[in-house]
């Protein structure tokens, strides 16, 4: 066997002359110019890819990026999980890929007779892990998903021997995107935590070698580049297991090109470790040489247009499919949008009645600003292809609330994905083939039931109680 990781989430595993690609982000960025890889995949390598198959663990942009996706070919089979709604399924086919096969929770595909691959679901908005076994080694890439409890002991139990496991350790939400105005600086994310809930996982798989994954990337675009200082980075997670004492399992940073195989172990390059040797340095190279593209970026959305029949036609439709219940929460609660483009846009939008209103500034509710602020561009992209559950990952958004008026903002962004994930209108999710697709997963219904304990007993939620 051999496997090389070529950029921040995409790995190449080749067995028996077959080869596989997961999730692969090769070239260029995602999520409006906001990501980027770091150390960025050497352009002869991704030429020269020719995959059997790929897997994509789930639909966010870092992971199913489309100009990746048509540069190994539209011929490639695609292999994805098989979820209770197709939204994956129906991108891909929209995108000119014909041969997808879908696995459910728990199935193995056998991609030649000595290398197999098993997927395991986990979550509302469709996430994957993938377990691959070929010619005696298993490597487990729990990339985002960030199984626990119950469904972690099913994979484990299934594959008791893993010889590396995969996953994230940085930050892949908006959590940071929150300005509290009532709550000047308190911290709105726990960014250290990433790295701890890495070591503590990786430690219960039981598995030889735990390599920092899905989370070597950068922030290039102006208006997110100081988060550079937010990325929880290899070397961080390597002080981690120092300062812990942690020596099993064993610590490999892998950079893109890196690699092991069978035969001759590990190959390790000094030329992708030095984007960390001096960071700061590095990523200033690293805008200096895509400044064309970020300066096209930054002209395409200063000249983006936006009307209020735009928001109207949208939200009206979104609102109407919202149950009434949860329309009402946000009754005496506008939702203020302020967007930079060809002009600055301020639009209040009452969820309520699914109505919209063009203000000349921002108007705060009774219990504080509840406000949404982004560009033209993105907001008209989410409108016209339901990219509103990219947005917070992004970090190409501003959430600026109170202590009060934050909750809002995070059931907007649920509702969000319940509309792009197909969970809503109800009826969607209250069909019998949505209970036999979930069925297999009853795992996860225990740990949730489980978490909902905790939090009423008083006792927080807490992933390493579950680990």
């Amino acid at each position: 066997m051999f496997f090389e990781v070529l950029s921040h989430a995409a790995l190449h595993i080749r067995s028996s002359g077959v080869s596989l690609i997961t999730d692969p982000w090769l070239v260029g960025s995602t999520d409006w110019r906001s990501w980027w890889n770091y150390p960025p995949p050497r352009r002869d390598v991704v030429d020269a890819l020719r995959p059997d198959f790929i897997y994509l663990t789930h639909i966010h942009w870092d992971h199913f990026q489309g100009p990746s996706l048509r540069k190994l070919g539209k011929g490639t089979p695609v292999i994805i999980p098989r979820g209770p709604h197709d939204r994956m399924k129906r991108d891909l086919l929209a995108m000119g890929f014909k041969d997808i096969i879908e696995l459910d929770h728990g199935e193995t595909f056998r991609i030649h007779r000595d290398f197999a691959a098993t997927s395991y679901h986990f979550g509302p908005f469709l996430d994957s892990a993938l377990v691959v076994e070929a010619e005696g080694v298993t490597l487990f890439n729990a990339n985002d998903a960030k199984l626990m409890g119950a469904p972690l002991q099913q994979v484990l139990a299934r594959h008791p021997r893993i010889d590396f496991v995969f996953r994230s350790h940085s930050s892949a939400n908006g959590r940071l995107c929150y300005e509290v105005v009532d709550a000047a600086g308190a911290p709105v994310d726990d960014i250290e935590g990433y790295i701890a809930g890495f070591a503590k996982f990786v430690r219960r798989t039981g598995a030889r070698y735990a390599v920092p994954f899905a989370s070597n990337h950068c922030f290039l675009h102006r208006d997110v580049f100081a988060l550079n200082t937010t990325i929880q980075t290899p070397r961080m997670v390597e002080d981690h297991f120092r300062k812990h004492g942690i020596t099993s399992p064993a610590l490999k940073v892998m950079l893109s090109g890196d690699s092991w195989s069978t035969d001759a172990g590990f190959s390790i390059s000094a030329e992708a470790a030095r984007y960390f040797d001096d960071r700061t340095a590095m990523l200033e190279r690293c805008r200096d040489e895509n400044r064309d593209k970020l300066e096209k970026f930054y002209a395409l959305e200063a000249r983006t247009r936006l009307s209020r029949d735009d928001l109207d036609k949208y939200f009206s439709a979104f609102a109407a499919v919202i149950p009434a219940v949860l329309r009402r929460l946000f009754r005496g609660r506008p939702i203020t949008y302020a967007l930079d483009g060809a002009e600055r846009y301020v639009f209040e939008v009452d969820l309520d009645r699914g109505a919209v209103e063009q203000r000349r500034e921002p108007r705060e509710t009774a219990e504080g600003p509840l406000e949404i602020h982004t560009s033209a561009f993105i907001l008209r992209q989410c409108m016209a292809l339901d990219l509103f559950c990219h947005l917070p990952i992004s970090k190409r958004v501003r959430y600026r609330v109170s202590k009060r008026t934050r909750r809002y903002i995070q059931v907007l962004n649920y509702l969000f994905n319940l509309v792009e994930y197909g969970w809503l209108p109800l009826d969607r999710s209250l069909r019998l083939s949505t209970a036999r697709q979930l069925a297999p997963r009853w795992r996860e219904g225990l740990l949730m039931a489980q978490l909902l304990r905790d939090v009423a007993l008083g006792r927080g939620l807490s992933v390493a109680r579950y680990l």
